[in-house]
C-alpha cells in the first residue's frame, strides 16, 4: 500500500492572473516556500504528484521532479486529494492522515480535500471537475460529505498580505533553528556587518553578509538560504526570506519580503514576492507585489502602493474590478516581463506575461495585457518568435536552457491573447 498525495488546482485560477498564466496558483511563493512546499511538509512518507491544467503539466514535473495529471494507482492505496490553495491547519492535516473512511471536505461548492482509503475502480488525472460535494458520485465512490469553513488564498493579493506570518510560520519549520554559532560558522560574514539580534536568523551554509550590511532581526526573522548574498551598504529588515543564490546589492529591504531563487535586488523592497530569476538591480521603489520569473525592472522602476486618498484599492483581473479589501496594493507582472528605465507604474496595475513596457512614463492602464509592447500611447503585439528568442538568451544569462516546454507554454499564452494560432505567426515588434 502507498500512501498517495495529490495537490489539485481547482477552477479558479483565473483569480490568480497574470501570475497563474504559466504555473497553477499552488506553485507561489509564499513565506519561505511554495504552496504546496507548504502542504507536502505536512504528509511526510506520502508520495506527491499534481494535478493542473494540461498545458503547464510537463513544465511543473520538469520544475518539481514529480509526477502531473498521473497517478499509479493501485488497489489498496491511499489517496488524499487537498486543494492547492488552502491554507491548511493542523488539526485538518492530521484528520486527513487518519481517517478511514472516504470523505469529501468541501466549502460550499468548493472541494477543500477528498480521502479515499477505500477500493476504487481508476484514479483520476485532473482533479479540475470533482468539485463540491457531488466530488465522490464523480469519482464513482462513496463518500461521506464533511461541510465547514476554511481558509483559502483567494487572490494574489492575499499571498503579500499573508506573507509576513507565513515568514514566521515557515520559519518555526525550518531546521536547523537556534543553533547561531554554528550558522555563523558556516557563513562569510564580514567583520563590520551587524546582526542586531542573536535570534530570529537562518543562515544556510554559504550565506554571505557583506561589509557593512545591516541585518535588522529584531522584530521578525531573516532567512538566508544556501549561497544567498547580502552585499556591502544593504539593510535588510526581518520578517525576510532571501531564497539561494540571491543577491541584494546595496538595498534597503523592508519588512514583509521574499525573493525566491537566483534574484538580483537592489533599491527599497517593502512587503513584496519576486518569484524567482527576477532583477531588480537599480534604485526604484516596489511594494505590496507580486513579481513572477524572469522579470525584469529598468533603473528606476517605481510603483505606487497607496491612493492618495487612502481608499482601499480594486484591482482589473481578465477585464473585471475585483476588490481588495485594502489600500495598500502594488503591482502584478507575469513571467519575463520587462520595464524601461524611469517606468511608473500606478496602484494596483497588472501586467501579464512577456511584456516589454518602456519610455519613462506613468503605466496607467490597469491591464495591460500578455505580450504587450510599448508605453500608454499605444500597446502593440509582440512576436511571439522575438519574445521567445529574447526569453531563450535572458535564460542562458543564468546557466537555464529554454526546453519545448517552455516554448509551448508561450505559445499557449501567446494564443490566450490573441485567439489564434501560435505557429502562424504574429505582427508587432
Amino acid at each position: 500500500m502507498t500512501n498517495r498525495l495529490i495537490i489539485f488546482e481547482d477552477s479558479t485560477f483565473a483569480d490568480f492572473y497574470p501570475l497563474s498564466l504559466s504555473r497553477p496558483p499552488f506553485s507561489l511563493r509564499c513565506g519561505c516556500s511554495r504552496l504546496w512546499e507548504k502542504i507536502s511538509r505536512r504528509f511526510t512518507g506520502y508520495k506527491v504528484s499534481f494535478s493542473c491544467r494540461p498545458e503547464l503539466a510537463a513544465a511543473l514535473q520538469s520544475e518539481t521532479g514529480h509526477a502531473v495529471n498521473q497517478i499509479e494507482y493501485q488497489s489498496g492505496d491511499r489517496l488524499v486529494f487537498v486543494n492547492g490553495r488552502l491554507r491548511l491547519g493542523d488539526k485538518l492535516a492530521q484528520e486527513l492522515k487518519t481517517v478511514s473512511t472516504n470523505r469529501v471536505f468541501h466549502q460550499g461548492n468548493t472541494t477543500v480535500a477528498i480521502v479515499i482509503s477505500g477500493p476504487m475502480q481508476n484514479a483520476p488525472s485532473n482533479m479540475a471537475r470533482f468539485i463540491g460535494p457531488d466530488a465522490g458520485a464523480a469519482l464513482g465512490i462513496e463518500t461521506e460529505l464533511i461541510p465547514g469553513e476554511f481558509e483559502f488564498y483567494e487572490h494574489t493579493w492575499d499571498l503579500i498580505n499573508r506573507n509576513t506570518e507565513e515568514i514566521n510560520r515557515d520559519f518555526q519549520e525550518m531546521a536547523p533553528i537556534g543553533n547561531f554559532a554554528r550558522m555563523i560558522g558556516a557563513a562569510r560574514i564580514d567583520s563590520s556587518a551587524r546582526i542586531l539580534s542573536d535570534e530570529n536568523l537562518y543562515l544556510a551554509p554559504g550565506a554571505e553578509i557583506g561589509a557593512c550590511a545591516v541585518i535588522d532581526n529584531r522584530r521578525g526573522p531573516v532567512v538566508l538560504e544556501a549561497g544567498a548574498v547580502v552585499g556591502p551598504l544593504s539593510f535588510v529588515e526581518g520578517p525576510c526570506s532571501i531564497g539561494p543564490g540571491t543577491r541584494i546589492f546595496r538595498g534597503n529591504i523592508r519588512e514583509g519580503c521574499s525573493f525566491g531563487p537566483e534574484c538580483r535586488v537592489g533599491g527599497e523592497v517593502e512587503e513584496s514576492i519576486f518569484h524567482g530569476y527576477t532583477n531588480k538591480y537599480h534604485d526604484g521603489f516596489i511594494g505590496h507585489a507580486y513579481l513572477g520569473s524572469w522579470v525584469n525592472l529598468g533603473a528606476m522602476t517605481t510603483n505606487s502602493d497607496l491612493k492618495n486618498n487612502y481608499k482601499n484599492i480594486d484591482v482589473m483581473i481578465s477585464g473585471k474590478e475585483i476588490p481588495t479589501g485594502t489600500n495598500k496594493v502594488g503591482s502584478f507582472i507575469g513571467d519575463h516581463t520587462k520595464t524601461g528605465i524611469g517606468t511608473l507604474l500606478n496602484t494596483g496595475i497588472s501586467i501579464g506575461f512577456s511584456c516589454n513596457i518602456y519610455g519613462g512614463t506613468l503605466v496607467t492602464s490597469r491591464e495591460v495585457p500578455s505580450f504587450s509592447w510599448g508605453d500608454e500611447s499605444g500597446y502593440d503585439l509582440y512576436r511571439l518568435d522575438k519574445a521567445i528568442e529574447v526569453a531563450r538568451t535572458v535564460m542562458s544569462r543564468r546557466n537555464c536552457h529554454m526546453t519545448r516546454e517552455d516554448e509551448k507554454l508561450f505559445e499557449h499564452i501567446y494564443a490566450l491573447r490573441t485567439g489564434t494560432d501560435p505557429v502562424s505567426g504574429a505582427e508587432g515588434k
